[in-house]
């Protein structure tokens, strides 16, 4: 029955301000952050398909170049634009990291077209202007040093083409301001553009990571479930049919007694009885047991299937699992205490080691089991371990959680050098238990 006086909702919960589901949030901003970067990407297509039409226009109409070889000038550099944007869009749609840039251009055809269109100043300075979504294109493509290198380069044959085509023998403050200033919002646009991509990458992998958590909530609460609604069938069971079948039994040796001539009648219902009744306490038994538990390394391999989920972002390592031993059965929180031990530094390898190969070791011994996660990636001083998004709690969380549970952590790392994370946790408790 619902409680005295409960909101009108079955959760007590008002849906019109019920706050918003992480993973709905984390994937409403991945959306947005790639439909800004998809708008400003288009911009950049259309000022390069535009910019050569309106330079052709302008040379041929107010400065009467030569119309034929005006109009190759603009077909070539739009030609040359369109052939590299579009295998870089269709590299794109493979599923490339927006860290490597959704536009992937390559160094040698920013490098031709580049040409191209200095080339293309000669036969007129009303192609100069293309030089804006140029900008961007060498910053792509040449990284944060020599792209703004080559963004000085460009800016600067920007200013002096008019001179060097000859068709001007002086230049006005516009001409000179016009590419600089041009220049400079460029590097703006660009950290602003890298920064939306390097927001779509986080929010799409932590929508993927939300996901996983809870489907394995969702398992989790299946899994108890279950093993509540067999407990409850037990005891439903023993406390209806296991009595009354053990009353029959108790009833029928009573009255072979009272009734001797019908002794064979009554032991015959007594044997019935009885087996039914073993059957009965043999299925309570089943029931009562808790519900089927996965293994430790069920357990592992599904963190690793997980984080796998994430290889098409980009820059994730290769993951890898090492069985050594002979396994033996676990208690359920004793499997819950590794698996979520792994699950933590599995995420710290994946945001913070920059790792291009993760393995992990499960051991089991006499009296032990033992998981190691090994990584290549930068390292770090265990005694002064970096403080991340986490604020640096989780090595210490992952000692507490260890520690609960009787077990212990090592941790052997150097900067540059790898890190090495050590899980030791007794099994002989179980043992002695048995």
């Amino acid at each position: 029955m619902p409680r005295p006086h409960a909101p009108p909702y079955s959760d007590g919960v008002d849906p019109d301000r019920a706050p918003v589901p992480p993973a709905a949030s984390a994937a409403a901003g991945a959306e947005t952050a790639s439909s800004l970067a998809a708008t400003l990407r288009g911009a950049m297509h259309v000022a390069f398909l535009v910019l050569p039409t309106v330079g052709a226009l302008r040379a041929v109409t107010a400065e009467g170049a030569p119309p034929l070889r005006t109009a190759l000038a603009a077909a070539l550099v739009a030609v040359i634009y369109l052939l590299g944007s579009r295998r870089a869009l269709t590299r794109g749609e493979a599923g490339r990291s927006a860290r490597t840039d959704l536009l992937l251009p390559s160094r040698a055809w920013v490098l031709v077209l580049t040409v191209v269109w200095m080339a293309s100043t000669f036969v007129s300075a009303a192609f100069v202007w293309i030089a804006f979504p140029l900008f961007f294109l060498v910053l792509f493509a040449l990284g944060r040093i020599a792209g703004p290198l080559a963004l000085t380069a460009v800016a600067l044959w920007a200013v002096t083409a008019p001179l060097l085509a000859h068709e001007r023998t002086s230049l006005g403050i516009g001409e000179i301001l016009g590419p600089l200033v041009g220049a400079v919002f460029s590097l703006i646009a660009h950290a602003v553009y890298r920064r939306l991509l390097l927001e779509t990458d986080r929010n799409r992998e932590l929508v993927v990571q939300l996901r996983a958590a809870q489907s394995e909530l969702a398992d989790s609460e299946r899994r108890k479930g279950i093993a509540e609604e067999r407990q409850r069938l037990a005891q439903d069971i023993h406390d209806t049919l296991a009595q009354g079948l053990n009353s029959i039994v108790m009833l029928s040796r009573g009255a072979s007694r009272t009734h001797p001539s019908a002794v064979a009648e009554f032991g015959l219902i007594e044997d019935t009885a009885r087996e039914n009744l073993a059957d009965a306490r043999r299925l309570v038994r089943d029931l009562a047991e808790a519900a089927p538990q996965i293994t430790l390394e069920q357990a592992l391999r599904t963190v690793i299937s997980r984080v796998e989920t994430l290889d098409d972002l980009g820059d994730q390592p290769s993951w890898e699992l090492r069985i050594d031993g002979r396994p033996r059965e676990l208690r359920p929180e004793q499997v819950e205490t590794l698996q979520r031990a792994a699950q933590s530094l599995v995420a710290n390898v994946q945001r913070h080691a920059g790792a291009r190969r993760c393995v992990l070791s499960l051991a089991w011994w006499p009296d032990r089991v033992s998981l190691d996660v090994v990584d290549d990636g930068h390292g770090f001083d265990p005694d002064a371990p970096p403080r991340g998004r986490d604020g640096g709690d989780g090595l210490r969380l992952l000692r507490a959680r260890m520690d609960r549970a009787g077990g212990a952590v090592t941790i052997d790392s150097a900067p540059g050098e790898g890190t090495a994370v050590g899980l030791i946790l007794p099994t002989f408790a179980e043992e002695t238990n048995e």
